[in-house]
């Protein structure tokens, strides 16, 4: 029987973490009562104009950090298809440190007319304008994770058919939350909360994987 030592457990475990903190949106409506359930971005529980932004912010953080670390560590463990999934992580973990530090929105337009009539003019700083970048390149970089975990689990049994179903998940919550971003509507909040339950699954899925040894 292969043994499970610190060079998995650690990794495999920081990931489980990163997966649960990642879903503090579901939290957001009693910190934040402006905010439904399902209503706007999630990222805008983080914008610096909003009660308990910190909370969030931190969140993304701790979770890009996590993320980044257990990602290096795998890296450098790993060949092949999972190398890959772990560079993912990377990508993943420090776009969404990027989130919640340097490019935090600075108001949240879906709760505040103003807010979004400057962002219309472009007349917001920066950092929220890059918010839109940083948050891309985070869910890029998890949806190559999971793909590149996925192909390197073929003929894994449960291992597999569990990472396709939170693959199925991620997909469709992005390809919805791409086109309420073409076509806006009451739904927008929907799709993405969608999303982010495919990544909390993705990096909890990957946690699972990296703490298992291969057979």
């Amino acid at each position: 029987m292969s043994r499970v030592g610190p060079a998995r457990v650690l990794p495999g475990l920081a990931l489980g973490l990163a997966g649960v903190l990642y879903a503090s949106w579901l939290i957001g409506p009693l910190l934040n009562p402006a905010f439904g359930l399902l209503d706007g971005y999630a990222s805008e529980l983080a914008a610096r104009d909003q009660p308990y932004h910190l909370v969030f912010g931190l969140g993304d953080l701790v979770v890009g950090a996590l993320a980044s670390a257990a990602g290096v560590a795998l890296a450098r463990r790993d060949r092949g298809w999972p190398r890959r999934a772990w560079w993912g992580l990377v990508v993943f973990g420090v776009a969404t440190v990027l989130d919640g530090t340097v490019s935090s929105m600075d108001c949240a337009p879906s709760a505040d007319a103003r807010c979004a009539r400057l962002a219309e003019l472009g007349a917001l700083s920066w950092r929220h304008q890059g918010h839109s970048v940083s948050s891309s390149v985070a869910v890029a970089g998890g949806v190559v994770s999971l793909v590149a975990l996925v192909v390197a689990r073929r003929g894994r049994g449960a291992s597999f058919r569990w990472g396709l179903a939170v693959a199925v998940v991620l997909l469709v919550g992005t390809a919805g939350t791409l086109a309420e971003l073409a076509h806006p509507d009451a739904a927008l909040g929907a799709w993405q909360r969608v999303q982010l339950l495919g990544l909390s699954g993705w990096l909890v899925h990957a946690g699972v994987v990296a703490a298992r040894p291969d057979p």
